[in-house]
């Protein structure tokens, strides 16, 4: 095994369980508010868990004030990201949606 000082292995989604998952989540939040990402090559540190053979979904939340996401999206700018000190999510939606997009999610795959 190589050691990784400076990455780690990319991210891969399960394709039946995401498609498994896309369905419970349209229901929980609303089928135009879940939005299906063109594949990405980020690492993560959830890798390592897919790689002991553990079906992965990963998916992202959006949490920035729309007003404030549809002015960076017109000019061309991109929002600070969660590992920046200047991250500032619009706290309650965001935090109310993730809630009920883990509960509904946890729910599915503890049935």
């Amino acid at each position: 095994m190589i050691d990784h000082y400076e990455g780690t292995d990319l991210v891969y989604n399960d394709p039946a369980l995401a498609q498994r998952l896309r369905g419970v989540l349209e229901s929980a939040l609303g089928k135009d508010n879940v939005l299906i990402q063109e594949p990405i090559t980020p690492s993560e540190d959830f890798a390592y868990f897919t790689e002991q053979g553990i079906p992965g979904f990963y998916f992202s939340l959006g949490g920035a004030d729309p007003d404030k996401f549809e002015q960076a999206k017109a000019s061309g700018t991109m929002l600070p990201s969660n590992h920046s000190p200047l991250f500032s999510p619009d706290v309650d939606p965001a935090l109310h949606t993730g809630i009920v997009a883990e509960v509904a999610v946890l729910r599915n795959l503890l049935n």
